[in-house]
């Protein structure tokens, strides 16, 4: 885990160099946003999903 976390900028920049991207749509427009490289999981609960 801790390398994980160590090395999230790195993971950052290849995600962005090799493309790795999502997209949204807002107010009727469709945005590409990158996709970001977080080493901390979040968790839902059931109910919440």
């Amino acid at each position: 885990m801790e390398n994980l976390i160590s090395n999230a900028n790195l993971i950052n920049e290849q995600l962005a160099r090799y493309g790795v991207k999502f997209g949204i749509y807002k107010n009727g427009t469709f945005n590409e946003r990158l996709f970001p490289y977080d080493p901390i999981p979040r968790i839902i609960c059931a109910d919440d999903w």
